[in-house]
């Protein structure tokens, strides 16, 4: 599992597209995912970063602080159910 640790304050964070290879999930349908989770209400809509790539760069959801951990946690749940054993 990729996490990553921003720079400038040294937060804790977990893109989309970490979730995407942790639960081996496309990452298009990772986000949309998440886009529908927030939809519901289920999770906060974590903001869009954009990370390079060796093509073009790519846009990712950030999941970061108290909030993105539990949110996070609740996507790989969705995408898959597994992890919650």
């Amino acid at each position: 599992m990729n996490i990553t640790t921003l720079p400038m304050n040294n937060t804790i964070t977990m893109t989309s597209r970490d979730i995407a290879e942790l639960v081996e999930s496309r990452h298009d349908d990772t986000k949309r995912s998440i886009e529908r989770l927030a939809e519901r209400g289920v999770i906060e809509l974590p903001p869009l970063a954009e990370i390079p790539t060796a093509t073009k760069p790519v846009q990712v959801y950030v999941f970061s602080g108290e909030q993105g951990k539990r949110d996070s946690i609740v996507v790989v749940a969705q995408l898959s159910p597994e992890f919650t054993a």
